[in-house]
């Protein structure tokens, strides 16, 4: 095994051997005993491997992790909603008063529009084609 290779194991499985490959861990015990700087990698990978540790316990009790799975349990069982439910997840109740005046306040500036020019609709009855390409289904132009 290259200095490469344990660097490469060494940053994918840790510092524990155990959870590395069967096939390599003979060979990285032999380069262990060898080279200075492969005791240097483990060294660092077991950092690495204690901080990340570290960083994966919980910042919250589990008598209080427990408490919040109960309460979820609960209203599931019961089909209740919470009391407390914030803005975002709340379903807020259907009001046709606005959604009508703001279509009729739609209509009304279209209406406008159209009346006063700003928007036109050209009425011909045969398609212009001047810009149109014929390509057949063999894939000539013409």
């Amino acid at each position: 095994m290259t200095l490469k290779e344990f660097k490469r194991y060494a940053a994918a499985y840790g510092a524990d051997l155990d959870r590395w490959p069967r096939s390599t861990r003979v060979d990285a015990l032999t380069l262990l005993d060898d080279s200075a700087e492969a005791r240097d990698l483990l060294a660092d990978a077991a950092v690495t491997d204690t901080l990340l540790d570290a960083a994966s316990t919980p910042l919250v009790s589990s008598r209080r992790e427990a408490q919040v799975y109960a309460r979820i349990a609960d209203c599931l069982s019961q089909r209740v909603v919470p009391e407390f439910v914030p803005w975002f997840l709340s379903r807020p109740p259907f009001r046709p008063a606005p959604l009508a005046g703001f279509l009729a306040g739609m209509a009304v500036i279209g209406f406008l529009s159209y009346s006063q020019g700003l928007v036109t609709f050209e009425k011909t009855s045969t398609p212009n084609l001047s810009g149109v390409m014929i390509v057949s289904y063999l894939g000539d132009v013409r």
